[in-house]
This record gives structure tokens, sequence and C-alpha cells, in this order.
């Protein structure tokens, strides 16, 4: 058991001194830093795709070098990074060379780059003018209301625009920028989302003013009314004394929101029928034209199902035909009095 001790205190005591020589010296380590471009002018802005990272080879104690690879792997981007000031920069295509001066890691003093032999770093960058614009947002969201329930507008996204800053040359040739691919179904009420804007093809380096969106849907519950003796008027160039229509008056069943439904009354409705129609169509009867006011903002294509009315149809009368009978009988009679 003694024995047993005595090697494990051994063991103990190799590995300690292991570590304590292994710490005097010195090693190399090679890691992708990230890239921090600083002190920009104001009417600049970049237009290349400057790398994200880049390689570099590290010299420092094993222990302060395996404390910086792990926070660099973590994504910890305070850790340590490549410092390119910009501040003298000019329009145009510019390279800034890379030495120890770029190299920054505040916590890890004693960690130093190293130069590459023979080899020369450096980033390439292309410089442009500064400039702003509103870009249309595109929404990729898809609703549907639940059964029994009706979408009564065209989702309205707020804003619909977003405000982008940065090089002319990538700026202009942004045309919209799309919303996230989401979709919500069985919507029974008005609702209003936040979306996030899709980024992921968007040009490097370019400033934006937001990163959602708002879309506000209205869903009105599924409703029928009727609407009784509409008058039907003929319309156009004709002898207002020889013809008239029949029925004068029709019965309106309106399918839609419930909503607008209650904001329709039967002033609302007009019910109307060509002339010419039924010598055109060669017809008797004709179903009438629906002419329906409603108040402002609301869309009639997607808040009204279906307008249904009863008789579907009314046919032209002629007045002075009708009366023709009448007379012809009067003048049998008094020709058998004579």
């Amino acid at each position: 058991m003694k024995h047993i001790a005595l090697k494990i205190t051994a063991f103990i005591f190799g590995i300690a001194l292991w570590l304590y020589v292994v710490s005097l010296n010195t090693f190399k380590v090679e890691l992708d830093i990230p890239v921090r471009l600083v002190k920009l002018p104001e009417m600049l802005a970049i237009a290349s795709k400057p790398p994200h990272t880049m390689r570099i080879t590290l010299e420092g104690a094993p222990f302060d070098l395996m404390r910086l690879r792990s926070k660099v792997m973590q994504g910890d981007t305070t850790a340590a990074a490549i410092i390119v000031d910009l501040q003298d920069a000019e329009l145009g295509a510019t390279r800034k060379p890379i030495g120890e001066k770029n190299f920054s890691a505040p916590n890890f003093s004693n960690i130093k780059f190293i130069e590459p032999d023979n080899q020369l770093l450096f980033i390439d960058l292309d410089l442009d003018t500064r400039i702003e614009r509103n870009v249309p947002v595109r929404s990729m969201v898809t609703f549907d209301a639940a059964t029994g329930y009706l979408l009564t507008d065209e989702p309205k996204l707020e804003p619909d625009f977003i405000t982008v800053s940065g090089a002319r040359n990538v700026i202009t040739r942004i045309i919209e920028i799309p919303t996230d691919s989401v979709s919500f179904s069985g919507l029974v009420h008005d609702t209003t989302y936040s979306i996030p804007l899709d980024f992921k093809q968007f040009p490097a380096h370019v400033s934006l003013g937001d990163s959602l969106t708002s879309i506000s849907v209205n869903i009105q519950k599924i409703g029928k009314k009727f609407y009784r003796d509409i008058p039907v008027q003929l319309i156009g160039m004709f002898d207002r004394e020889t013809y008239r229509l029949n029925p004068p008056n029709v019965s309106v069943e309106i399918t839609g929101g419930e909503g607008t439904l209650d904001s329709i009354s039967n002033t609302s409705i007009e019910l109307f029928v060509e002339f010419n129609r039924f010598q055109i169509e060669d017809v008797d009867s004709l179903t009438p034209t629906v002419k329906l006011t409603l108040p402002s903002g609301v869309n009639r294509e997607m808040s009204i199902k279906a307008i249904q009315l009863s008789p579907d149809k009314v046919s032209l009368q002629d007045i002075k035909k009708l009366a023709a009978p009448a007379d012809s009988l009067d003048e049998d009679a008094e020709e058998k009095l004579e």
C-alpha cells in the first residue's frame, strides 16, 4: 500500500514538473482570427466582400494559446482580431498589408503575431461612394383563415420598405428584400405578426435600418345577409313610355365577411340592365348588373364571396303591346253596339 501511494505521488510530481517545463517553452500555432475593419470614412462604403477571418501564425505559452484557441472557436470575437484601419482609405481598389501591428488580443499580451517567411499578408478591398436608399419588402408569408372565416384584405406590411446604406454599385443592384418564408393557418381574428427579413443572399457590408417587418391580416367570420325590394334600373336610349322591366324589384343575397355586410344597406346596392343588351344578345330576359358601394378601404374581391339575385333574371316588356288586346276588345264591342 505504501508503494502504491509513493507511485501516485511520483506520478503527480512528474506531471507537475512536465507542465512547469512546458510552460517555460513557447509554441507556434495557426488560428483563423476574425477581421475587423475600423475607421472607414463616412462618405465611403465597402463594395467588395472582405474575408471574415484570416489564418495567421501565433506564438506564446501553450496554455495561453489553448485558452485563446478555445475562445476563438466558441465565436468570441473580442478575444482576438485582425484590425484594419481604413481612416486614410480612398475611393477605388485598395490593398491593406497585414502585420504585427494589426493583431490585437487584449487579454493575451504574451501571445505574439509571427510574420510568415517569404510571404506577404494583405487584404484587398474595393471602396465606393456610400448612398442610402429605401428598398421594398416582399412578403413570403402565407395566411389561411379557419373554416367559416374569411381573409378580407391583402396582408399589409408595415413598414413596406427598409432603408439600406452602403456602396453605390451594391445598393443599386438590390431590387427587394424578402421576408422569411412562413405560413399561418386556422386564423379566426385580426392579427399582427412580426416577421424577420431574409438576408441570406444580401450583399456584404450593407447597413440596414431594420431586420423585422410587421404584417397585419384582417379576418372576418363568413355570414349572409338579405336585401329585399332592390329596384332594377333600365338604362340606355329607349322610349320610357313603351318599355319596362319585369319584375321591377328583386331581392339580393350577399355572402361575405360579417363586418363588411354590416356596412352594406339597401342604398349601397344598385341594379341595372342595359337596354341594348336585349337586342344584342337576342334574349327576353337578362341578369342585372350589380353595383355595390362599399366603404373606402374595403377590398370587395376578398371580403365578398358571392352575390345572388332572386329572381336571377328580369325580362323586357313592351307596355303598348301588353295594352293592345284590351284596346281591340273595346273596338269590337263598339262595332256590335252599332
